[in-house]
């Protein structure tokens, strides 16, 4: 009697986190409008300070999966994480749109933990969906005072397999030096890029193969312990 062996999960997502106003949703804009030849579904949560622009998506109370003329397509989490992949993939099979990837933005002020765990510990999820990567956006301006006051920014930094500095016109190149280094202090394993307005290939997101679990266990040795909520 012949055993298949289990497949790997077929989706790739991204997981991009960073706190409130670093630039995580200016990236998304561009990855919305821009001819880059990737089909991917971008999930965007709707707590943070800025939104996806308007333009691009229809707003109603009703959950919206909206294609765009890029390849995207895009939609608000209204509720739970594990439903949104879900329907995204039933659809997915139907036919009735089509990605290759998922990039995940979570709430500017979360732990990226909570959200990576659901890809191991959700049964309707874990199957379908690897997690690829997690890629944060610090802010170069605000970003060490908020790495002072916050734990869930220096959580999204330990957490990040690419490191994405924003906003690096508005400081002095020695204050640029001063915080790169005090994030390479905090996470020395994830290669860290300077982003100017979004301004980022595509492939620095996408399909990074960046996310180890002994790294993770590392930053959160209860990661498949604690009681994680979206």
């Amino acid at each position: 009697m012949n055993v298949e062996e289990p497949q790997e999960p077929e989706i790739p997502v991204t997981i991009l986190t960073g706190f409130l106003g670093a630039g995580k949703t200016t990236l998304l804009n561009r990855i919305l409008k821009e001819n880059h030849n990737h089909k991917i579904a971008i999930i965007e949560n709707e707590f943070g300070t800025e939104n996806v622009d308007n333009d691009l998506l229809v707003t109603e109370n009703n959950e919206q999966i909206v294609s765009m003329n890029n390849g995207c397509v895009c939609c608000t989490i209204r509720g739970d994480l594990s439903r949104i992949l879900t329907k995204l993939r039933l659809q997915r099979d139907k036919g009735e749109i089509d990605f290759d990837y998922i990039v995940l933005e979570t709430s500017g002020v979360a732990n990226p933990g909570p959200v990576a765990q659901t890809f191991f510990m959700d049964d309707a999820i874990a199957p379908f969906f690897r997690l690829d990567g997690v890629v944060t956006v610090v802010d170069a301006k605000y970003g060490p005072k908020t790495l002072d006051d916050e734990a869930a920014a220096r959580d999204q930094v330990g957490f990040a397999d690419r490191i994405l500095v924003s906003k690096c016109d508005l400081v002095t190149p020695e204050e640029l030096a001063e915080l790169e280094a005090r994030l390479r202090s905090m996470n020395a394993r994830a290669p860290m890029r300077r982003v100017d307005m979004g301004n980022c290939p595509v492939d620095v997101v996408l399909d990074i193969a960046g996310f180890n679990m002994n790294d993770v266990l590392d930053v959160d040795p209860n990661f498949f312990v604690n009681d994680h909520h979206l």
